[in-house]
């Protein structure tokens, strides 16, 4: 069996994801791989043809095409989704048609559900059949339980690629609104007061319906407010993974490019944050990617705490699992507010005129009151996942992160609560007298709502 090895790693051989893929081709030397190093010679798969259209000559000889790829924040890296932009774009997306196809992917597990989504998603675009997916911990393969586990996982694929296994899609094709959105008479200002709004948008959307739903909204604001467009920053290129950020915050890229000053000046002393772009492929753009990828130098912080944050989106957001879902996680992990987001997917240009007038009062509104959501498990999830990989075994790693953790109460974990230990084995040790447990049973439902009810009576007596 030929089987194409497309690796999204920047670190090219020293990639953990790709150890896995190395692995399978000890424990079966009969098929031939060939290995891709996307993620780490992506310039050249941009700038030269050529190289491209070698990898996809090896792609149309495969019978099985294997995307392997770490998780940067939620996510492939923004170079491994500028590769996959290139698909499309070149007009070669063909050649993947009917191919067998199968993800893996290395990770500490936070949101890696939505990179698999992703790439499932790419790969019912492209027409392959798509034979499962792999998504360890980024350590499984040294263990026993974890190399056993890759070792049925590839057995099984290349069973069903011998067998012309039969497989369906998981995502229907994109269907894109093709109305175009044009304003109408011009909104009533918002004031913003002292809150700094900054508005992001990836390129120029200028003479195109999020080009006017920018406008849209910066006319919404009393105050002229900054707008920054990202591929007018001179940007180095995407994350290299290295992790020389974690012991003090400070970007390998530090002082060669426009993005670690920008993030710090501009992004972080924000208090408002709108992000424009459109949709390409299954995501937004590898520039936006990017955006999100090299803001990792500050690791773990929650940079974007207390912000609110709102979005302008040109395409079928409503169709995109993926993106929708890593937005949320972004978001709210870090404690920001996610206010709304608003898209041209409805074919009625003054029901999004009223979209974004809403939004713009609503986010400045929220920003006066300091209020963020309470957080629902994607941002209690994420923040814990984090929380202990950082106190654990990556402390040595992320030593500014365990310092920010340490000095900030993150470390919030339950068995540091000696009340609610202590009340808990009080009340375990007195329910082991059948009747006295029997009681409590009858007790709790009346006893656990009786503090609500007395914060309600108070706020009662208060309106009074």
């Amino acid at each position: 069996m030929n089987i194409t090895v497309l690796s999204g790693s920047p670190k090219g051989k020293n990639s953990v994801t790709l150890q896995s893929v190395n692995y399978i081709s000890k424990l079966f030397p009969e098929h031939s791989v060939n290995v891709f190093h996307i993620g780490q010679t992506i310039k050249t798969l941009m700038e030269d043809d050529t190289a491209f259209d070698s990898v996809m000559a090896s792609v149309k000889a495969s019978d099985l095409i294997i995307w392997a790829s770490p998780v940067y924040v939620c996510l492939v890296p923004a170079q491994y989704k500028q590769f996959i932009e290139k698909i499309f774009a070149s007009g070669m997306a063909d050649v993947f048609k009917d191919k067998y196809s199968a993800v893996i992917t290395t990770s500490i597990n936070f949101f890696d559900n939505y990179a698999v989504d992703y790439l499932r998603a790419v790969n019912d675009d492209l027409g392959t059949l798509f034979a499962g997916s792999y998504a360890s911990d980024s350590y499984d393969l040294l263990t026993e339980t974890g190399q056993t586990k890759l070792a049925h996982f590839a057995a099984q694929v290349f069973e069903d690629v011998q067998a012309k296994a039969m497989f369906g899609r998981r995502t229907y094709p994109l269907s894109y609104s093709w109305h175009v959105y044009e304003s109408g008479p011009a909104p009533e200002k918002v004031d913003s007061g002292t809150q700094k709004v900054l508005l992001l948008q990836d390129e120029n959307y200028d003479g195109t319906n999020l080009g006017r739903m920018v406008e849209r909204c910066v006319a919404g604001f009393k105050a002229e407010i900054e707008v920054v467009t990202l591929s007018d920053l001179t940007v180095k290129g995407g994350c290299l993974g290295c992790i020389q950020c974690g012991f003090d915050h400070e970007c390998i890229y530090e002082g060669k490019d426009d993005f670690i000053a920008f993030s710090r000046e501009k992004v972080a002393q924000a208090d408002i944050l709108i992000l424009a772009g459109e949709i390409k492929d299954r995501w937004l753009s590898s520039t936006w990617k990017q955006f999100f990828d090299r803001s990792f130098f500050q690791n773990h912080v929650p940079v974007l705490k207390d912000k609110q944050i709102g979005f302008l989106i040109a395409g079928p957001l409503t169709q995109m699992v993926a993106l929708k879902g890593t937005l949320d996680a972004m978001i709210e992990w870090q404690g920001a507010h996610l206010t709304d987001t608003v898209t041209d997917e409805v074919e009625d240009s003054a029901f999004i005129d009223a979209r974004i007038d809403t939004m713009v009062r609503r986010i400045t509104a929220f920003a006066e009151r300091e209020y963020i959501r309470p957080p629902t498990f994607v941002g209690i999830g994420g923040r814990k996942v984090f929380r202990d990989d950082v106190w654990g075994r990556h402390r040595f790693v992320f030593q500014a992160d365990h310092a920010y953790y340490e000095s900030n109460g993150l470390y919030d974990f339950p068995h540091d609560d000696t009340a609610a230990r202590k009340m808990s084995d009080d009340m375990i040790e007195l329910t082991k007298d059948p009747d006295m447990r029997q009681t409590v049973r009858q007790m709790i439902k009346k006893e656990m709502v009786k503090p609500h009810m007395a914060i309600v009576e108070k706020a009662e007596a208060k309106k009074e």
